[in-house]
């Protein structure tokens, strides 16, 4: 499993030592030295393994250090890398520290982007140390520079002029810094500084003239720029020098005590004067990065942990969400069987209150079964392109004239066919009875309704004469609406047939049972004038029919 170090540890290399501190939230556990010797390299090693998963960040306070201020033409994402990659070859190559730090973009008409451009011209004194932390496999985060870390603190002291030399009596020596509008323009260090009091402050004046002729020479600055120069001390000890030069030499000088901010991020003040780097390591131990100068094959641990630990975290983050989202599932699974069970105990309350109720209905003629297939029927009536209405309508009209006609079954059709054949169980045709004297209609893409009824005389009495009369009757109703055209008669409740035998016996004691008399008839409607507004909806295709016995 991935572990993630509370820990930083943030080191600081100078020519002669390695000076490693501690961190644990921003606060400062522990500080040891290493000599540049094979004693500190065995004492390092021994220091790295005890921290193995923490990250590192090295400080480098060299003399050779380089610096060198360049325009660039204003790009963006793969052609400003390569075009910085570019001019870091043309300064620098051949060099592993080296970066480019951003300053500002230019308010000319090209508005040019601004960098300086940092190495360091000499790395041996680091590179022990860096080998060492390959070894042991710790996670190099950066090499940064320790004047880019003194802009970040001249930011914090909130020192305004323009034109800046800070002056930090460090354990390496004399670092002085130039700021231009509060940003990095060049450093050096003097590591000669005499020790006798009485001779710092003609040291400091010296130093600080070789400076000013270097900025004149660089163009930083001109003979009459007035420079403030800033000299920072936690014991005071500066006060006097700043006070000399600026009645001698007529400077603008500041003298800044660094208790305060000491004692702000809690480390002592007596462990910052012996070891004034601890200031800058705290600085970037509470997160002020800088520009880093080590190349990518320095920092791939790292880099390859922070991948390892971003997958951690997404992977964590997954089975967090997996395991609330089956949570809730889970949880939603109950609710739906709760709630199926209530329905489950509803329905049968509801199916009781049902049966106890029924008991007192009155009988219906229609059962529940005649009643869905009428709802079928209906349904399916609506899916023609056009109602049988009218052909019902004709019937019906003549039905209600004669109350003696039971009607069996009803078949439309709109077709263009006239001998459609029509098959039904109820009553069987001779085959002379089938062909009408037309087959199709004149206009074959016309189409007309046509019906076949099957009927039945009720309560038939064995008077086939007043049988034969009422289906006369029914004719002659239905050939008086105006919507019929033809009426035939397919099949009488008798054959008057001179032509058919007589059959049967009158001792047979199955004569006393009287048999239906059935009758069928083929009719035909005239054409409607215009189509017929229906209240259905749905199509089927032309020439199909319906046809049921009804219930």
């Amino acid at each position: 499993m991935f572990k993630a170090s509370q820990h930083k540890i943030v080191l600081c290399a100078t020519a002669n030592n390695l000076l490693a501190g501690v961190w644990r939230s921003g606060q400062l556990q522990g500080n040891q030295a290493f000599a540049n010797d094979d004693v500190g390299y065995a004492a390092f090693t021994e220091f790295l393994n005890q921290y193995n998963t923490a990250p590192i960040y090295l400080i480098a306070d060299a003399v050779e250090e380089d610096y060198k201020l360049e325009s660039l033409p204003h790009t963006s994402g793969a052609a400003k890398r390569e075009l910085i990659e570019r001019k870091l070859n043309q300064f620098y190559r051949g060099l592993a520290y080296r970066t480019a730090h951003f300053i500002q973009r230019e308010k000319d008409k090209r508005k040019d982007d601004k960098y300086l451009f940092v190495a360091l011209s000499n790395d041996e004194f680091l590179k022990n140390w860096v080998a060492l932390i390959h070894t042991a496999k710790a996670q190099l985060v950066g090499v940064y520079l320790l004047p880019m870390l003194s802009q970040v603190l001249v930011r914090q002291l909130k020192l305004m002029s323009p034109h800046i030399l800070l002056c930090e009596k460090l354990s390496s020596g004399l670092r002085q810094t130039y700021f231009h509008n509060g940003r990095l323009r060049m450093s050096r260090l003097v590591t000669s500084v005499p020790t006798a009091a009485n001779q710092l402050g003609y040291f400091y004046l010296v130093e600080t003239e070789k400076t000013r002729l270097y900025l004149i020479s660089q163009r930083f600055i001109s003979q009459d720029t007035p420079i403030n120069l800033v000299l920072v001390s936690i014991d005071g000890s500066t006060k006097a020098i700043s006070q000399g030069i600026s009645q001698e030499q007529t400077l603008e000088c500041t003298d800044l005590d660094l208790s305060q901010i000491a004692k702000s991020v809690n480390l002592p003040a007596d462990l910052v004067q012996q070891m004034p780097e601890l200031l800058h390591m705290q600085l970037l131990a509470k997160g002020n990065l800088v520009d880093n100068l080590a190349p990518p094959s320095q920092t791939k641990e790292y880099q390859f942990n922070q991948v390892k630990r971003a997958i951690f975290i997404a992977s964590a983050l997954i089975g967090l969400i997996g395991l609330l989202a089956a949570g809730w599932f889970f949880k939603l699974g109950l609710d739906n069987k709760e709630a199926f069970n209530q329905a489950v105990q509803d329905t049968v309350i509801q199916e009781h209150r049902y049966s106890e109720a029924a008991k007192n209905f009155p009988a219906t003629p229609v059962n529940a079964a005649d009643l869905k297939l009428a709802v079928e029927l209906d349904k399916t009536i609506a899916a023609y392109p056009k109602s049988p209405r009218r052909m019902m309508l004709a019937v019906s009209a003549a039905l209600e004239l004669s109350s003696e006609i039971q009607l069996d079954r009803l078949r439309w059709a709109f077709t263009n066919d006239l001998n459609i054949k029509d098959e039904d169980n109820l009553l069987a045709l001779p085959a002379s009875n089938l062909q009408s004297t037309a087959s199709t209609v004149d206009d074959p893409a016309k189409l007309i309704e046509l019906g076949y009824v099957n009927a039945q005389i009720a309560n038939f009495n064995g008077d086939y004469r007043a049988a034969l009369n009422s289906v006369n009757k029914f004719v002659a109703n239905l050939k008086a609406n105006t919507q019929v055209a033809t009426v035939e008669v397919l099949q009488a409740p008798v054959n008057v047939s001179s032509y058919v035998g007589l059959q049967g016996s009158t001792t047979d004691e199955q004569s006393t049972q009287r048999q239906p008399a059935l009758f069928k008839l083929k009719i035909i409607l005239k054409s409607a004038d215009a189509p017929e507004a229906l209240p259905y909806e749905g199509q089927v295709p032309s020439g199909q029919t319906l046809g049921k016995p009804l219930p």
